[in-house]
């Protein structure tokens, strides 16, 4: 794949956050969470005091299919006044699996019920509220828009925070994280946050979603190569 190529790939992507209730400007009796510190591998700085939402889960009732999803966020954007990206997936928290739709670009939080509003006129219904703050594994489908920058290394065309790297297999969670840790704390001057990716482009591609910004293509060339040592040598950690 020559680089400068534009890639548009279903996949999905599996990371690790903190999730709280959002309380405001949502359908009564429901179940929205937000992240409470996004891309918690990152080092913030100058957080605007009421930014626009971020990342939003909405809590379905019941799995749905995801085509059913993609099909009914198809149809709102058609008459919505307001942006938004929809992507679908689940997380795991207190050893309970809940259905979600990942929500992104919303202007404002007043936007929140109105989606919903709209979901439920397509069949989409909402789990009732429950008192939420805690870690979460999650795990989304998505489509990718990537562009080829280096070999085995991508940019995302949507966010210029967001990067990729192939590695040769999907490592355990549990394994990946401390890897991500070591790495992390053991080199200067880099502030990222690692989450997982599979990406289908003619096969099946593993790869480290890394957000940092203004990170250079030295410095991931530099990452990549330090998780290519750490994969390849799962003992070295114990």
């Amino acid at each position: 794949m020559p680089e400068g190529e534009i890639i548009k790939a279903p996949g999905t992507l599996t990371k690790e956050e903190t999730l709280i209730n959002i309380e405001r400007s949502i359908m009564p009796n429901t179940m929205v969470l937000e992240s409470s510190h996004p891309f918690p591998g990152y080092r913030w700085s100058n957080l605007p005091e009421d930014p626009a939402p971020g990342s939003i889960y909405l809590v379905t009732k019941t799995r749905y299919d995801g085509e059913d999803i993609m099909r009914a966020a198809k149809k709102i954007k058609k008459d919505c006044p307001f942006k938004f990206d929809a992507s679908f997936g689940n997380t795991v928290m207190f050893g309970k699996t809940y259905h979600i739709i990942r929500v992104r670009y919303l202007e404002c939080f007043d936007c929140i019920g109105k989606l919903q509003q709209q979901f439920e006129a397509q069949g989409i219904k909402f789990m009732k509220k429950k008192a939420v703050s805690a870690e979460a594994f999650i795990r989304l489908r998505k489509f990718f828009s990537l562009q080829k920058t280096d070999e085995h290394i991508y940019k995302d065309l949507d966010r210029r925070e967001m990067h990729y790297f192939e590695i040769p297999y999907k490592p355990d969670w549990e394994f990946f994280k401390k890897i991500t840790f070591y790495i992390r704390n053991n080199i200067d001057n880099y502030s990222y946050d690692a989450a997982l990716a599979a990406i289908y482009l003619e096969e099946i591609t593993d790869m480290v979603r890394i957000y940092a910004k203004d990170i250079t293509p030295d410095q991931l060339r530099f990452i990549r190569k330090k998780y290519l040592y750490e994969l390849s040598h799962p003992d070295h950690l114990e």
